[in-house]
């Protein structure tokens, strides 16, 4: 059985789930490195946008932007099934999931962050997304949620074919 897996990345307004909320998602379903399907979205948050320095996303670019819990059906039903994938996902875009989704999600997990230490260990300085893309000589991040993605996959491809 091949089940697709769904590489996402997140932007926020912070560190912590309840204290922080979520900003952007962009969710790229891919089925044997071939991509299938994507779902994206901005959020309004209910607070001010603090570090828009990071991501670029302003208040300003949201104002007319759905709540998270507006897309909520959405993003179980787009991911259900599938394998989620993203750079340190299980310490971070996770938690922010959970808590925002309402629910734990049952999905396999693949970390970038993870598989990286494991295959690359003190081959790179550090295991930061844009260390390894600069490492596998891949397009690099840019604290979008699209473009970390697309790094993301490409990063997986990499550290996949290394034995």
């Amino acid at each position: 059985m091949n089940t697709s897996i769904c590489i996402l990345d997140i932007e926020t307004t912070g560190f912590e789930p309840g204290d922080a909320e979520i900003v952007e998602l962009f969710i790229l379903k891919v089925n044997n490195e071939d991509i299938i399907d994507e779902f994206y979205s901005l959020f309004r948050p209910t607070i001010e946008i603090t570090n828009s320095h990071i991501h670029g996303i302003t208040d300003e670019k949201v104002k007319n932007s759905p709540s998270f819990f507006e897309k909520t059906d959405e993003i179980i039903n787009f991911i259900q099934g599938s394998t989620l994938l993203g750079h340190n996902i299980d310490n971070f875009d996770l938690k922010f999931l959970n808590y925002f989704l309402k629910q734990e999600l049952k999905n396999n997990t693949i970390d970038t962050l993870n598989m990286s230490r494991e295959k690359l260990g003190e081959k790179v300085k550090n295991h930061k997304l844009i260390t390894l893309a600069e490492y596998f000589n891949v397009v690099t991040p840019t604290h979008t949620a699209k473009d970390d993605v697309m790094t993301t996959f490409e990063v997986y491809k990499k550290l996949s074919s290394i034995q």
